[in-house]
């Protein structure tokens, strides 16, 4: 994947947590209890994120999976949606991907 190519997306991405418009559905808030991701840990993640997927499909608004690593190393998948303004970075589900599933760098998903 082109990653200059969403380049804008991860900008605006990391602009929108920084100025904390973030949004957790219910679903990513009872993911993130379940697998013990904080908040904190997401706005970490989400610094220095990098694209891995994108489902331009996804209704009602496109959406991405986007990898990041917390300052403990611990890296995240979170798969966000911009909306509608771009004025809100939606969070739909956030969770720590395994070797078992993803490329030892987390980016291509394992056959």
């Amino acid at each position: 994947m082109n990653q200059d190519h969403f380049e804008p997306w991860v900008r605006k991405i990391s602009s929108l947590v920084e100025a904390e418009k973030v949004a957790f559905k219910k679903h990513c808030i009872l993911r993130m209890r379940q697998r013990a991701i904080s908040v904190n840990e997401f706005k970490e993640a989400m610094k220095k994120a990098e694209f891995v997927e994108f489902y331009e499909g996804d209704y009602p608004f496109p959406s991405a999976l986007i990898l990041g690593y917390t300052s403990g190393e611990r890296p995240l998948h979170a798969v966000v949606s911009l909306g509608q303004d771009n004025g809100i970075l939606w969070v739909i589900t956030l969770y720590e991907p395994t070797t078992k599933l993803w490329s030892d760098d987390f980016k291509k998903r394992r056959g």
